[in-house]
């Protein structure tokens, strides 16, 4: 009989918590940043990319800050989600970008093997910072390895609405490939 009690009272506890956890959670708005809706656009002049090759590989999410679908505004009051898992929107939103500024991508499906490799890691995405590792090798030897962040300032309360903050996650993505283009 006393056990009984206890194992409901166990229940009962593991109940109001989980409930806790769920209405919690459901604060978040959620900002849909759908690959179909990114434009790369280039504030500089990258046309010495045209006709370059790449062979785009993996792009790895090691942000601790993250999970594979989402990432989040600093305050936990918003998550960022595509139609695909993170790493997979950056590695599409890079190819879009290189392909648009005249560069010869090929990937795992159809290798240039004799092309640079490219790939990248995630370190850390929010919605005011994106920090990435470059790793470039050419013929197995590495050529440049290097950590880029951009970083844009916190918005105001009255202007987090979910089309200024879509609109801002593109743009983002734009700067930080401009950034590891430069």
């Amino acid at each position: 009989m006393k056990s009984s009690k206890h194992i409901r009272t166990i229940i009962g506890s593991v109940c109001i918590i989980i409930s806790i956890v769920i209405i919690g959670c459901s604060t978040l708005t959620a900002v849909k940043v759908p690959l179909g809706n990114y434009n790369p656009v280039f504030a500089g002049d990258y046309s010495v990319y045209k006709g370059k090759h790449i062979y785009l590989m993996n792009f790895d999410n090691q942000a601790n800050d993250t999970t594979i679908w989402y990432y989040y505004s600093l305050d936990k009051k918003f998550s960022y989600s595509t139609n695909d898992t993170i790493h997979n929107y950056f590695w599409h939103a890079f190819r879009n970008a290189f392909a648009k500024a005249g560069m010869r991508v090929s990937h795992v499906d159809n290798p240039d093997l004799t092309a640079p490799a490219m790939w990248i890691t995630l370190l850390s995405i929010t919605d005011v910072s994106y920090s990435v590792r470059v790793t470039v090798q050419k013929t197995g030897t590495t050529i440049l390895a290097e950590k880029y962040t951009i970083q844009e300032p916190p918005l105001e309360e009255k202007d987090r609405n979910l089309a200024v903050l879509e609109q801002r996650a593109y743009r983002m993505t734009n700067r930080l490939i401009e950034t590891i283009m430069k």
